[in-house]
């Protein structure tokens, strides 16, 4: 197996997580998969739940699981939601509730029929949003001063959110839209 003297570092800084809050500056995690065909059952270690995946019959599945194409748009609306929650409470925001959307376009040309040429990921994914927050009450009812505090909200998830910037720095086509509704 080919390792770069950093995959090497990464794999032995490797450690079991507490219950405990840290102050970490990185989160280790180590994900095992044991299969056959097409399902695979995850563990996330000293966790105890486990993710069940399959795929669609295009592709040899039963889809008796999410896909892993489904569960990689999953981790990308639920990282928003949870960098979200942590950026809201790092700017006195208080959120309510969540509603999430997303549309995504994934061409099979590479994947499913073996092309030599084209880009076996996303072709399009948008991002819709819309999150109850106090920023307009917190601004006293001036709008323009809302929009742009809500903006810098948005922005600021984006930034911080470790599966937005996996999407956005692979060269996906990503677009999103948020909406601010009152709490």
């Amino acid at each position: 197996m080919f390792r770069t003297s950093l995959s090497r570092t990464a794999t032995c800084a490797v450690r079991t997580f507490s219950t405990t809050a840290t102050k970490s500056s990185s989160i280790p995690l180590r994900i095992c998969g044991r299969g056959t065909g097409t399902k695979q059952t995850i563990t996330i270690k000293d966790k105890p739940y486990t993710i069940q995946t399959d795929t669609y019959p295009v592709l040899g599945g039963a889809d008796s699981a999410p896909s892993p194409v489904a569960y990689n748009l999953a981790s990308l609306t639920s990282c928003n939601q949870v960098t979200g929650a942590k950026v809201a409470e790092d700017h006195g925001i208080k959120l309510g509730e969540w509603n999430v959307r997303l549309d995504a376009v994934l061409p099979t040309d590479v994947l499913v029929h073996g092309k030599c040429e084209g880009n076996p990921n996303w072709e399009s994914v948008k991002l819709f949003v819309r999150v109850q927050t106090n920023i307009l009450e917190s601004v006293k009812g001036d709008n323009l001063e809302a929009d742009a505090r809500f903006r810098h909200f948005v922005k600021e998830i984006e930034r911080r959110c470790p599966i937005t910037q996996l999407f956005k720095r692979s060269g996906v086509p990503y677009e999103s839209e948020w909406m601010n509704e009152a709490l």
